[in-house]
């Protein structure tokens, strides 16, 4: 079988906190300085004074060493440990008053030493460059230091000027990337609506935005992105669609009033708009959360916090169809080739519709039992697999689902626990891996052989709004309230050796469903991804696998559009890592695809 390269690098490190040390930091010897010392030794928050240090013994690689940490750098490393990871084990309660009791101090070193012993466990932590530091590692071991091919490194970073990224689409075929900011700060809001109301004798004024629904361009040849044109709103976005209809393409975002902006996707590079434009005929009675698509029949699937979801007839400007979800909706994902609708509920359900008919038809809840009172905040589903990926306070569950015409069902795979609820995620196929992104602006990849974090990164500063995952070139885009969206590249997966012989249907069944994936290949030589020749990145044929070079990423702004929209320039280079092996041939049918000109069709439009 094929093995696929997990993200991160194994650290296999060892550490415990053999013993510890009371010192007395004596300032002199008469009655004053030896009263301000007592005093000093009492009180915790005093950094002088009489404390105690505490011996941790590192091995790594045969190695051994000794870290001397007092109880604040442990603490502070676990403060810093909770803003990136999932979670992090318990560590003893501070306290204010200082004490030397020697059972006192026993119990905090056994304290100290569990959790310093699951961090060196745990993959994700022992990855931290925090944790690192704070055993020396990088002192001692200088090629930790340095860049591995194993890491995820950010290629490329959009800024909006205005608000924080609410939602965000992106179709790497044509190279459009659409973006829905919302003004996520309560004052601001508040202001902004005391600021919009008008008197009767005060002159009538277009009404402050306080959301912006903008397209972007990419490069055929490099990450950089122009903008063609944007629309502000007054209500706030809440989730945003790119609809490629056949007869007008437009971009959508859901509003917080209830209605459904709309963008023309060919409209002239650069070009604003006033108060937005809205669909005709949709309008909720509460906000709009969630957005989806039918592409064939050209239905648009909108739900509200009033539990209703309409199906709206793009072509023909009309409502199709209203139906009432159990609980409000949180989100929403249409599969286009089984024709099922997955609504997530605050209940803590997923209702699954089934869409070729009208009105929809439930036909199945995920799962089957009472609803909970954990509402469910981030989905995402595999097609391939029938597994449905559902996060909330319990974690990140694995569902399979089965449906038919006559019903269905939903069975738990699965459960990833000890977190916080993740605000987005995203399945990895390729890999294996589900990767999260929470409220503290951290996104963690889970491991789905062995059920726990092995990966994180501080990405943002604010909370991840979404996050959306391209297996072909292995590439993560991330959005936050922050004001910025962030485009990482991750490993390569390694390499299968070629086999004579195609695998029988079965085989690949098989395959599929095994705890490793791996798929064989039945022709010629890797001719790579289509986008994987769009960064400036190079790709050499052969065993040598990919080597990918700076990748130069400049956003530019719009003259037209000041103090609405900028674009911050960024660049980032693969230091130390020359070569990195190829993506394992086949490792899921969307992760290999045929290098052809048909794939760039549109592109330069």
């Amino acid at each position: 079988m094929a093995k696929v390269r997990k993200v991160g690098r194994e650290v296999p490190v060892t550490a415990s906190v053999e013993r510890f040390e009371v010192v007395d930091a004596g300032s002199g010897q008469d009655v004053l300085s030896k009263g301000l010392d007592a005093v000093k030794a009492r009180v915790s928050l005093v950094k002088t004074g009489q404390h105690v240090d505490y011996i941790v013994r590192v091995f790594f690689d045969g190695q051994s060493w000794t870290v001397t940490r007092r109880y604040n750098e442990f603490a502070a490393l676990a403060d810093i440990l909770k803003k990136k990871l999932a979670s992090v084990p318990a560590i003893p309660q501070k306290s204010m008053v200082r004490q030397f009791a020697p059972e006192y101090l026993e119990a905090r070193k056994n304290g100290l030493n569990v959790f310093i012993k699951e961090l060196c466990r745990r993959r994700d932590a022992a990855n931290c460059r925090e944790v690192q530091d704070f055993l020396l590692l990088r002192q001692r071991v200088p090629h930790l230091s340095q860049a591995d091919a194993s890491e995820p490194v950010q290629s490329a970073e959009v800024q909006e000027a205005s608000f924080g990224i609410a939602h965000f689409e992106y179709d790497p075929v044509q190279g459009l990337l659409l973006l829905g900011s919302s003004d996520f700060s309560w004052a601001s809001r508040m202001d902004t609506k005391i600021t919009n109301i008008k008197m009767p004798w005060e002159k009538k004024a277009p009404n402050l935005p306080s959301a912006q629904l903008s397209l972007w361009q990419q490069s055929p040849a490099e990450l950089k992105f122009h903008m063609q044109g944007m629309n502000r709103f007054t209500a706030l976005i809440t989730c945003v669609l790119m609809a490629n209809c056949r007869d007008k393409a437009s971009c959508l975002a859901g509003l917080s009033d209830g209605t459904i902006g709309v963008l023309p996707m060919k409209s002239e590079r650069g070009a604003t708009g006033g108060a937005g434009q809205v669909l005709p005929l949709v309008r909720h009675t509460a906000g709009v959360v969630a957005l989806a698509l039918d592409e064939t029949e050209q239905w648009l699937f909108s739900a509200s916090s009033d539990k209703a979801i309409i199906v709206f007839d793009l072509k023909r400007q009309m409502i199709q169809c209203e139906v009432q979800a159990p609980a409000p909706p949180t989100q929403m994902f249409h599969c286009q080739e089984q024709r099922r609708l997955f609504t997530s509920l605050k209940n803590g359900l997923v209702v699954v519709w089934d869409t070729s008919v009208l009105p929809l038809q439930k036909i199945a809840t995920v799962p089957d039992g009472a609803p909970s009172s954990n509402p469910v905040t981030a989905m995402d589903y595999d097609s391939s697999t029938g597994t449905l990926f559902t996060g909330s306070k319990d974690g990140i569950s694995l569902w399979t689902v089965k449906t038919s015409d006559m019903g269905g069902w939903g069975r738990k795979l699965g459960q990833i626990t000890n977190m916080e609820p993740p605000s987005a995620i995203a399945w990895a196929q390729s890999s294996r891996e589900i990767i999260a992104g929470f409220e503290t602006g951290a996104v963690v990849i889970f491991d789905l052989d062995q059920g726990e974090p092995s990966y994180a990164i501080q990405a943002h500063a604010d909370a991840v709004t979404a996050v959306k995952w391209l297996d072909a070139p292995r590439r993560l885009l991330t959005a936050s309230k922050d004001r910025t969206l962030k485009i990482w590249d991750f490993p390569s997966m390694q390499r299968a050796p070629l086999d004579s012989g195609s695998w029988a249907p079965q085989q690949v069944q098989a395959a599929m469903q095994a705890p490793e994936r791996s798929w064989a290949r039945t022709s010629g030589s890797f001719s790579g991804d289509p986008l994987q020749g769009r960064t400036s990145g190079s790709f050499q044929h052969g065993g040598e696998g990919y080597q990918r070079g700076p990748v130069a990423s400049t956003f530019s702004g719009t003259p037209s559009a000041p103090g609405f929209s900028t674009a911050a320039v960024s660049s980032s280079a693969y230091t130390g890592a020359a070569a990195v092996p190829p993506p394992v041939v086949g490792a899921a049918p969307s992760a290999v695809v045929e290098d052809s000109d048909d794939d760039l069709a549109g592109w330069d439009k």
